[in-house]
């Protein structure tokens, strides 16, 4: 292109225009990849953990509200999950988090996940029990020295060999490893991350943590009921078990995966309108620097277009000379902008999110510079068109 190679300057702004448009591109593309990234995770955990899951916490996952006032509710109890357990007509889960030391033949690894357990605990991980065994009724229920490991745990003490039935000290106490869980990784829908994670039965997390210690969580299944029969019946089973007169307010909330959803979908919702916001900015420096750019040329190659037109040239020809320069132009800063995109996506880590440049956003991306460079180039073709041929040569 000629404008290219008139001066300095020209490269100067040409530069500009390309940077503002291959920065709008950029973060259109890189916002809407993890726009879907984001929504496959969620759909992922939909699958795994199901839409009627019933959690009981503090704090509530929708609704804002005085979180200082949350934080000061007790923490869903052992007494409210027995009362839940012989109440719910589907499966209930109990569990405790806090943080553990664990040691064997020298080897140590500190703040790993101490996860105590009881029921139907399956349902609050993505890992499976993948070599060994799965706790029986009756440890399940105990406070004996049984312990199943997260795969990472598991490589980094043990390597390749097999650690089930391996002797391990927790905070000081010999436990003896039953089973390995399967490999996780990271999952935008998660309860509970095992992949260095220490599953004990929920009276052994007690014994080494303490009560006081332990952030604890009550998950239940509504089953044949429904989940919001289930709702109402655990809502009248806490209250009455932890004996809240009927003119007090619930000091717990009941969470379900649907509300987790709603509020993660809402929040890539405000991801995606904030990169929208910064891209659209960017892209309209970027069109005012290919406005500027093409009205120089304009400038610059009238007489050129006057001998054009005094040639022949009509003038449907002139303005898509200059309309293609400037699609040209913007398409340039397009192809920059997908390229810086495609590059930062393959930096994050595949166990974080699984994120890729889909065709379909590196269309859109050729599409918005296509628009972006017609509309740029509007006022420069029209101007160069109407030029008239006498004129255009005496300048």
């Amino acid at each position: 292109m000629e404008l290219f190679l008139k001066n300095k300057s020209d490269a100067l702004r040409t530069f500009l225009s390309l940077v503002g448009v291959s920065v709008g591109i950029f973060v259109v593309t890189v916002s809407f990849s993890l726009v879907d990234a984001f929504s496959h995770s969620v759909v992922a955990g939909f699958d795994h953990f199901g839409s009627d899951m019933i959690m009981v916490e503090r704090f509530p996952v929708t609704g804002g509200g005085d979180w200082s006032r949350y934080a000061a509710r007790p923490q869903p109890r052992w007494e409210d999950y027995m009362a839940l357990s012989g109440t719910s007509a589907g499966w209930t889960a109990f569990a405790a988090e806090a943080q553990a030391d664990i040691v064997c033949d020298g080897k140590m690894l500190r703040d790993c996940k101490l996860l105590g357990v009881s029921g139907a605990w399956q349902h609050l991980v993505y890992s499976r029990v993948s070599s060994g065994r799965d706790f029986s009724a009756a440890e399940l229920s105990g406070a004996g020295s049984k312990v199943i490991i997260g795969s990472k745990v598991a490589q980094e003490l043990f390597g390749q060999d097999n650690a089930c039935g391996r002797t391990v000290r927790i905070d000081g106490r010999n436990m003896t490893v039953t089973g390995v869980l399967s490999y996780e990784g990271k999952n935008v829908i998660n309860l509970y991350a095992t992949d260095y994670a220490l599953v004990v039965p929920y009276a052994v997390a007690r014994g080494l943590a303490g009560r006081d210690n332990l952030e604890t969580m009550i998950a239940i299944g509504p089953g044949a009921e429904g989940r919001e029969a289930a709702m109402e019946n655990a809502r009248r089973t806490l209250r009455a078990s932890r004996g809240l007169r009927a003119s007090q307010e619930d000091n717990f909330a009941l969470n379900t995966m649907e509300d987790l959803c709603r509020e993660t979908v809402s929040l890539t919702r405000k991801i995606s309108a904030g990169g929208l916001a910064i891209a659209l900015f960017s892209l309209l420096i970027g069109g005012f620097g290919i406005v500027n750019i093409m009205l120089v040329s304009v400038k610059e190659r009238t007489f050129i277009i006057g001998l054009k037109k005094a040639l022949g040239a009509k003038r449907r020809r002139i303005l898509l000379e200059f309309m293609l320069e400037a699609v040209s132009l913007s398409l340039m800063g397009a192809a920059m902008g997908l390229l810086l995109a495609w590059g930062a996506l393959a930096l994050i880590p595949s166990g974080v999110l699984t994120v890729r440049l889909s065709a379909a956003n590196a269309i859109l991306g050729f599409a918005m510079a296509v628009v972006l460079g017609l509309a740029s180039g509007v006022l420069p073709a029209a101007q160069a068109s109407r030029l008239a041929p006498v004129d255009a040569l005496r300048s």
